[in-house]
Order: structure tokens, then sequence, then C-alpha cells
């Protein structure tokens, strides 16, 4: 009886060995196996360092209203396989608008170990669309590429400040009446002419 269980259990694993041995195979080694990976990189222009980084934060360089931000997209096929298409968007947060160069695009015979570089210009709006309450406001903007069932994104984070305009003319340092100030001296001095010499 002990015999006969062994038995069983040998040809049940010879059935599953046999049946998903093939398959396994197949999976790993089989020619319709296709890797195909896209990689996008995302960067923002940084104004004082004069170079594209990943991101700007708090301690870094604040876009004022109005300013031009420029954005750099990286698109590289790390796969095995030629993408025949891909296409690439850019979401524009809020308090950004398109001032040149395009958002949405399609790269054409991607190859393996190709890489594509595109870039467009946005624009901070006006002071008045900043909200009353906050004078930083930091955005993240996030681009996103894919070719059929592979797909990638990366975002880029920037901050806005709405800077308070101070005074660009410098106040007189002199009287604000120079002429009047002018009389009033010689005038002085003629009297103390006067005084001097009827005194001696």
């Amino acid at each position: 009886m002990k015999m006969k269980k062994v038995l069983i259990i040998a040809v049940f694993a010879l059935a599953i060995s046999l049946v998903a041995g093939p398959a396994v195979s197949l999976a790993q080694y089989g020619e319709e196996e296709i890797v195909k990976v896209l990689q996008l990189d995302k960067e923002v222009w940084n104004p004082e360092t004069e170079e594209f980084v990943d991101n700007l934060g708090l301690n870094d360089y604040r876009f004022s209203p109005g300013e031009k931000i420029f954005f750099k997209l990286t698109i590289k096929n790390v796969g095995d396989r030629t993408f025949d298409k891909v296409d690439l968007r850019d979401y524009l947060p809020e308090y950004l608008e398109l001032f040149s160069g395009d958002l949405s695009f399609e790269i054409n015979d991607l190859v393996v170990d190709e890489t594509e570089e595109r870039r467009f210009e946005a624009k901070v709006v006006s002071a008045e669309n900043f909200p009353n309450d906050k004078s930083i406001i930091c955005v993240v903007n996030t681009a996103e590429a894919w070719s059929g069932d592979e797909r990638d994104k990366d975002t880029a984070q920037i901050c806005l400040e709405k800077k308070v305009l101070g005074v660009t003319t410098l106040p007189p340092t002199g009287p604000s009446n120079w002429l009047l100030a002018l009389v009033s001296a010689a005038t002085m001095g003629t009297l103390g002419f006067y005084l001097l010499k009827f005194s001696n």
C-alpha cells in the first residue's frame, strides 16, 4: 500500500513536469520573449547654476510672476527592440502656462539605446493670479511617455515666489528745495559778516 502511494506521487510529479516544463522553458528561452523598456527623465533649468536639474526646492532658485522656465524631456530605449512609436505628454501644473514648444508629441522608430530629447518653455502666470494668502508656492510638473503597454513618467518640482516690489528710486539725500537752502545760507553768511564787523 505504501509502495502504491509512492508510485502515484511519482507519476503525478512526472505529469506536472511534462506539462509545466516546456511552458517555463518557452517563457525563459523562447523566441517570443520581448523586453521593451522606456526611460523618461524630466529636468528644469536652474538660472543660478546654469544647468538642468531634477528639482528646485524651497532653498533653490524661485521663479517670479511672468518669468520663463525651460524644461527638458529625455526619452531612452533601454530595451532590446525598436519602438515603432512613442507618445510623450507633459502636464503643466497650476500657475504655469505654455510659452513656446509642444506639450505633446510623438517619436517614431526609437531604436535600441537611442535617446531623444525635447525642450519647451513655460511661463509663470502674473502676480494677480497667485493666491492672496501665499507668497511662495511649490508645484510639480509631470511628464509621461508610453508605447503600447510600456510606459514611464517623471516629475520636476519648482517653487514660485510672489516677490514684493520695493522702491526702485532712492529718496533724495539733500533738501527738497535747494534754491531756498542756498538763499538762506547766503543771508546767514552776510548777516554774520556784518555782526562780526560791528562788534569789532
